[in-house]
């Protein structure tokens, strides 16, 4: 006699039966798990801007504790003189959009010493702007083009240094800014009659073994650094505003630099006003999905007046 009982297999009725409760179990069950989901991401990133919230008025509580004055550069950027003779700069950077719709270039170029250059403004009879322009061949120079590019035109502005031209009229000699399509890579010079000239490539100016500098192209908006002899570095920082920490020399050139805030949230606003002996701060910032947004003013007492 087998010591085994014969098991009886399920039949195609109960099968159907079980099939039917499992999809009635589900469509219960997942919008419940969907909805959880959702909280917990949402709460991750109100927990997240609010660390990033903390970093920033953290961070110039200390500086201002270790300063004897400041100094607003703009609405965005705070400069502290130290005791030793040096200098830290806490700024927010924006996006620059390249935008192949209206073929502008949108937003601002940021500057530790001239806060920043604005690529794009219209306001009753003032307007101005940097155009693209696709193109089989752009010039950077008078001995070096770019095939299949785009082609950058027009002016930006900056209250500090006024116009940056960023292509040779006619009968000027040659100069400009173009975009290769093969790399992304930005390429050439802007010219300002301030500051001379702006470079966005270290191809250009042959020290990419020493300084491999170069603005480039990344899912529509602009990253790297430009330079200019006078200014220093120029900073695109991709498709969201994040805020920095510098060390400065006596030159406002950068010892150090140190990223705040989390690459992923976007700082949409950073304003700085000194009111008396204290500094008013204004933040908004959402998180990487725009889920969540934190906004606030808080005020830090300065030590000095």
């Amino acid at each position: 006699m087998s010591i085994f009982k014969k098991q009886r297999a399920l039949t195609f009725l109960e099968v159907i039966i079980f099939i039917g409760l499992f999809g009635v179990i589900t469509l219960i069950v997942y919008p419940l798990i969907v909805n959880t989901l959702n909280f917990y991401f949402s709460s991750q990133g109100v927990i997240d801007i609010n660390r990033d919230a903390r970093n920033i008025v953290l961070s110039l509580q200390r500086e201002s504790n270790q300063a004897k004055s400041l100094n607003l550069i703009t609405d965005w950027e705070v400069i502290f003189e130290k005791f030793n003779n040096k200098k830290s700069a806490i700024f927010k950077t924006h996006p620059v959009e390249f935008n192949t719709t209206t073929n502008k270039l949108k937003g601002k170029i940021t500057n530790l010493r001239i806060g920043a250059i604005d690529l794009n403004y219209s306001s009753g009879t003032v307007s101005y702007s940097v155009n693209l322009t696709p193109t089989s061949s752009c010039s950077v120079s008078s001995t070096v083009s770019i095939s299949n590019a785009y082609s950058f035109s027009g002016y930006a502005w900056s209250p500090i240094i006024g116009w940056v031209k960023f292509r040779n009229d006619s009968g000027e000699p040659v100069y400009g800014v173009c975009l290769d399509t093969s790399t992304n890579e930005v390429r050439g010079y802007a010219y300002n009659d301030v500051v001379g000239w702006i470079v966005f490539n270290c191809l250009d100016l042959n020290v990419c073994s020493s300084s491999n500098f170069k603005v480039k192209l990344n899912n529509g908006y602009l990253e790297g650094f430009a330079w200019n002899d006078v200014l220093g570095w120029l900073f695109f920082d991709g498709s969201r505003g994040k805020v920095y920490l510098a060390n400065l020399d006596q030159n406002y050139q950068i010892i150090e630099l140190r990223r705040i805030t989390n690459p992923l949230v976007n700082v949409k606003e950073l304003l700085f006003e000194k009111i008396g002996n204290s500094l008013r701060i204004d933040v908004e910032i959402t998180d990487e999905k725009q889920i969540s947004v934190l906004k606030f003013k808080t005020v830090i007492s300065l030590p000095f007046k």
